[in-house]
């Protein structure tokens, strides 16, 4: 796995800048993947997620598709793959390219400030065993997610600990890497509530 080679900013306005250059209405999958390819998994797994959370993310059936791709990754890393990949149909996909730079600039201040409070700490955690668990607990939390797309936000709880995952590679933040196991934890619990709450309402 490389190590960090920028900031979340940074991977950020590599991302706008992919959608701004595609000459057109549309982004295809395939571009925005191999914007982030050279930089490694670590920002890929913290930016992909945060997307789910910005205006795109409203898009349906947006969450599963991008939880294939994440679990793709995920693979490839547990598996020690350098470079990013994912099948030429998901590559295929084309996304607005107007909503993609919408949600980069709607990440581009939480970016900022992720940037000036993260660090290298307790990096021991942030290693290669820690990343295998990781890795493993990702896969867990998204399959959970398609079932809790059809629940208003649930899906976001996920997305918001794998982002934490990714973030903790990126900055190689131990710290943070112990917050998305303790996170994993308290998304699956709460998804679980938020199923059994909504078919209890629809019955």
């Amino acid at each position: 796995m490389k190590e960090e080679e920028g900031a979340l900013t940074d991977v950020v306005d590599e991302l706008e800048k992919c959608a701004q250059d595609a000459g057109g209405d549309h982004v295809r999958v395939g571009h925005l993947i191999d914007a982030l390819d050279h930089r490694g998994y670590g920002p890929a797994l913290a930016v992909l997620p945060l997307i789910e959370l910005s205006p795109i993310g409203g898009i349906p059936g947006f969450p599963t598709l991008l939880s294939v791709l994440l679990a793709i990754l995920t693979v490839r890393l547990l598996m020690g793959y350098e470079h990013l990949w994912a099948p030429d149909w998901l590559r295929r996909r084309k996304l607005d390219s107007g909503r993609v730079i919408k949600s980069m600039e709607w990440l581009k201040p939480v970016s900022l400030r992720i940037d000036a409070k993260l660090h290298k700490r307790l990096s021991r955690f942030a290693g290669p065993a820690g990343r295998r668990a990781a890795c493993i607990v990702i896969l867990c939390l998204l399959l959970t997610v398609p079932p809790l797309e059809f629940v208003p936000f649930a899906s976001s709880g996920p997305m918001i600990v794998i982002a934490i995952f990714g973030l903790g590679l990126l900055f190689r933040d131990g710290l943070l890497m112990l917050l998305g196991f303790f996170g994993a934890a308290i998304a699956v619990v709460g998804g679980i509530w938020a199923l059994v709450g909504s078919g209890g309402s629809s019955g």
